[in-house]
């Protein structure tokens, strides 16, 4: 599928959401009845189509401003599509027992919630979540601890550029690690746009004892693969695709290509020679291989894609996708 093809699909995703989300503010709320409000909710929802058509070579903060607005603007019609199901089905409700629905009020702290929801995840999305798990192996000493940092779905791009980098690179150096792992989608979708922000240079300042090891993800595919590699390696990544390299004498880690591109469990299996005889990590982006990591002796699983749904209530379709799409398990021998 072409990338016109995609945004012409996204284009209708987000006109039909537009438009369905104006008529139900339309409907319930007087505030939403006029020119002007029409005009500036269009303007709002016309930033994600126009954050994806700018320039390559466009200001960096025209992008990111409507690159944000438009996935913000989504996101507040995602929901209010959800609120006006909801609001349909009291309806209903109170039109069999008789009643008089407050729709009015009912769509005024249905747009309070939503607004402080979305501004709630925004903020979330800029400042992720860290989650600590202690792991205990048979396989190395007591006295051979290692602190890993797993990093995954980066996705520097357009709205994530390098001010979300270079705050991220000054969190990580803090937690002094001895070794870092990348689970894939560095990438969001054009190179160009990381390079116009300049937003990968500061992941070469990320700083751990055994340096820092990545695999690909469905996004790292989407433009020039071998080219972003080669930008990643030069700032100071060992890409793993599809092979294996020991951190030092006890910890091997080995990365495998992503899904989309090998859904066999070939290279993970001929890459497990040797697993029996130190601790065996395996890096891939879509949490899918769990029970042919364990089979194939592989200690410990990182993967990530899943964004828990992205937004809620998505989780339980990716709790349905996923045997793990979020947290921690045991496969068998296998932690993931």
């Amino acid at each position: 599928m072409s990338h016109n093809t995609i945004h012409f699909i996204i284009g209708g995703i987000v006109f039909t959401a537009m438009l369905l989300t104006y008529i139900y503010y339309r409907l319930n709320l007087s505030c939403f009845r006029g020119f002007l409000p029409f005009v500036i909710y269009f303007l709002l929802a016309a930033c994600m189509i126009i954050g994806r058509h700018l320039p390559d070579q466009g200001p960096v903060w025209l992008a990111r401003f409507t690159s944000w607005t438009g996935g913000i603007f989504l996101a507040f019609a995602y929901y209010t599509i959800i609120l006006a199901a909801i609001h349909l089905i009291l309806w209903l409700i109170f039109k069999v027992c008789g009643l008089q629905l407050p729709s009015a009020k009912i769509a005024l702290t249905g747009l309070a919630l939503i607004l402080l929801f979305v501004g709630w995840g925004a903020n979330r999305a800029m400042n992720p979540t860290v989650r600590t798990e202690e792991i205990l192996t048979d396989k190395l000493q007591q006295e051979d601890s290692y602190k890993i940092i797993l990093l995954t779905d980066l996705h520097l791009g357009r709205i994530l550029g390098r001010s979300y980098a270079e705050n991220l690179v000054s969190r990580v150096n803090q937690m002094d690690a001895d070794l870092i792992l990348v689970s894939g989608d560095m990438l969001d979708e054009k190179i160009i746009d990381v390079t116009n922000a300049d937003s990968l240079a500061p992941l070469k300042n990320l700083q751990s004892r055994l340096g820092v090891f990545a695999c690909y993800g469905n996004h790292d595919y989407l433009d020039r693969p071998a080219l972003w590699q080669q930008m990643l390696e030069e700032n100071n990544f060992i890409i793993l695709r599809n092979a294996s390299q020991m951190a030092d004498e006890k910890l091997k880690i080995t990365g495998i290509e992503d899904f989309s591109r090998d859904r066999s469990t070939a290279a993970l299996e001929k890459l497990s020679v040797g697993n029996e005889s130190c601790y065996s990590i395996l890096l891939d982006h879509q949490p899918r291989k769990m029970e042919a990591a364990a089979e194939a002796g592989y200690d410990l699983y990182l993967a990530g894609h899943t964004h828990t749904g992205q937004l809620f209530p998505n989780r339980l379709m990716t709790k349905k996708m996923y045997k793990l799409d979020y947290g921690r398990a045991n496969f068998g021998a296998l932690t993931a």
